[in-house]
């Protein structure tokens, strides 16, 4: 019980702090904090263990989501888990060191928060060693694609496409305009694809916007990388009903998986 009762008193210090700092309202820093300090749940048990009244908890959840402090998982029923302080705070803290020298207290302030958020968040992330990573599974064709385009849409700072000649026009044709959205937004995007005279001509001419380059793949697959921590793998070919991918919200495989993959060819 007083082990119970001092994470208690050390969640609600936290909420605190990231209310004052971080210019969160209550609701979302008491749903944030919960998050990052109790792991991932489903909205109603969310209500429950930070305070968030069950009719306010959702709205709650969907602001977060918008400013990429939280994201959904893809189960039932539906979850919800923080993204890595560090990451989702960047660029608050930019922002407020391109502020005027009054500011410096703050920012140092808010640094602090996000420095004791991220210790939080990374306990939760290694509680269980060795850790159990959670796959989900995607079928359909058009379910795949539509998983896709809700990665890329949540994407922030970078992602990694690998796929074959025929996916590399399959993904284009179907993402070109989000494509496009994300390098305006800043995101890096890099293309890994077999480059021929089939589909010479839309990899100059993505070659302006993304960092596409030639690698000898042979199969039919859709692999996304995703800010370090979103891995995705489709296999598209026969049936489009019979398609399969799986989804892990995993840095670990990200990295893991990265190392099988092709490497381009100078």
């Amino acid at each position: 019980m007083e082990l119970a009762e001092s994470a208690k008193l050390a969640g609600e210090e936290l909420f605190q702090k990231v209310s004052r700092h971080l210019g969160l309202s209550e609701y979302e820093a008491r749903v944030y904090v919960s998050l990052v300090m109790e792991g991932a749940c489903e909205a109603r048990r969310l209500s429950m263990r930070c305070g968030v009244p069950r009719t306010k908890v959702y709205a709650t959840l969907k602001k977060l989501m918008e400013r990429g402090l939280v994201f959904e998982l893809p189960v039932e029923p539906r979850k919800f888990a923080a993204t890595s302080p560090s990451e989702a705070f960047e660029q608050y803290l930019l922002h407020f060191k391109q502020k005027t020298s009054d500011s410096v207290v703050s920012l140092v302030e808010s640094r602090e928060v996000v420095s004791l958020l991220e210790e939080a968040y990374k306990k939760t992330q290694s509680i269980v060693e060795p850790r159990k990573e959670e796959v989900w599974i995607v079928q359909g064709k058009s379910e795949i694609l539509s998983k896709v385009r809700e990665i890329l849409s949540r994407t922030r700072k970078s992602v990694t496409v690998v796929t074959g000649e025929k996916g590399f026009l399959l993904f284009y044709k179907t993402f070109g305009k989000l494509l496009d959205k994300l390098v305006e937004n800043g995101v890096n995007v890099q293309i890994r694809t077999p480059i021929n005279s089939y589909n010479g001509s839309l990899a100059r001419e993505l070659r302006y916007m993304c960092n596409v380059k030639h690698v000898n793949i042979g199969s039919p697959l859709l692999y996304l990388h995703a800010d370090d921590q979103i891995f995705f793998l489709a296999r598209l070919e026969g049936k489009p009903e019979k398609n399969l991918a799986f989804v892990c919200y995993s840095s670990t495989l990200c990295d893991l998986f990265s190392t099988f993959l092709p490497k381009p060819v100078k």
